[in-house]
């Protein structure tokens, strides 16, 4: 098949590497002619996306389209959609935290309190006050603890706002799951997710995650991805307080925290994504060891040339050329019979 991946980042550069384990061609769309994807892609349009003509071009030239961020046009691409097995609906729902969290109430998964910011008023301290639409990686987020404190915000209020509860919560972790056109759902074994600054540095896989927890996203993400009727890989973030789970938000894509999967399992969240979009059986993912994915920004050069120094340890880069501070350039996976081999693999990668 030829398949159109609309978006030319990481996700779809890897997203290619997997189509063509399965022997498809790839034709990307980027406004940017040096975007990783272009490296691999049999075929790159260079092209804004919101440019119908070129999307037109796309879409003719492919079998499939998928999509591999969330800020494309979704009024462009709703008419495309007979050819986007992932369909438009998780999109929408997904450009808004309003729409998500409400979603999520309505098939009785639970949230944090929340509610849309009017006129200034705020119902409860300490929160996290967010962007509806846009925003990742702490873009767009303010937490505060009191009135004057809002205050104080330099934010444009002509902009939609959620504010949310702000919570102590345990951990962070995330469901990656792929939905196939034959109604099939497999679940990827679940990361507790570390974050610096707001942006993912780690995901660490092991095999005694708590069963009573992941049971629990695993009805919960089964009733989302149901809803939504989305065929594709997506990943679905949660918290996690005492036995309590808390959903936080979806992305209708392949995901960060999901990288782990390439060396991790014997399949890949991308490879199950290209089988489901194409019309294939999904397989069963497995975990082979403890695993951990370590994201490499801008600043981490040193994670590089650590790594290089040493055995089973898989560097992944994306073929930016631009080392700027907090941009996602790749990403290190290492796999380890036990947690303290884990850690000290670590420690030695992000040593200075």
């Amino acid at each position: 098949m030829n398949i159109g991946i609309i978006g030319g980042g990481q996700l779809g550069l890897m997203m290619a590497e997997a189509a063509k384990l399965l022997n498809h061609k790839v034709i990307s769309l980027d406004p940017n002619p040096n975007c990783p994807l272009a490296s691999i892609a049999d075929k790159h349009i260079c092209a804004n996306y919101d440019d119908q003509t070129q999307i037109d071009l796309l879409y003719r030239s492919s079998d499939v389209l998928t999509y591999e961020f969330e800020n494309v046009d979704l009024d462009l691409i709703s008419k495309y959609k007979d050819k986007i097995p992932q369909g438009t609906k998780a999109l929408e729902i997904s450009k808004n935290r309003l729409l998500e969290k409400n979603m999520a109430n309505r098939l009785e998964v639970k949230t944090v309190k929340y509610h849309k910011l009017i006129n200034n008023d705020i119902q409860f301290y300490p929160c996290v006050i967010k962007t509806t639409a846009g925003g990742y990686d702490g873009k767009g987020q303010y937490v505060i603890s009191s009135k004057e404190e809002f205050n104080k915000l330099d934010i444009d209020l002509s902009i939609e706002y959620i504010v949310e509860e702000f919570i102590n919560y345990n951990y962070e972790t995330s469901m990656v799951l792929t939905r196939d056109t034959f109604g099939n759902i497999e679940y990827f074994p679940v990361p507790i997710n570390h974050h610096k600054n707001n942006i993912l540095h780690t995901s660490l896989v092991t095999n005694d995650f708590p069963i009573n927890i992941f049971n629990k996203m695993k009805e919960y993400s089964e009733k989302i991805i149901k809803e939504l009727n989305y065929v594709g890989t997506m990943a679905i973030e949660y918290f996690v307080v005492g036995d309590c789970l808390l959903f936080n938000e979806l992305a209708p894509r392949p995901h960060n925290s999901g990288h782990y999967t390439i060396e991790g399992c014997n399949v890949s969240q991308f490879y199950n994504h290209i089988l489901a979009i194409t019309n294939q059986v999904i397989s069963k993912p497995n975990l082979i060891k403890n695993t951990c994915m370590l994201n490499i920004l801008g600043q981490d050069i040193s994670y590089i040339i650590n790594a290089k120094k040493m055995n089973d340890v898989y560097i992944h880069m994306y073929g930016k050329t631009d080392y700027i501070t907090n941009r996602k350039m790749g990403h290190i996976t290492f796999l380890g019979n036990t947690l303290k081999e884990i850690d000290k693999t670590l420690d030695e990668i992000i040593e200075e």
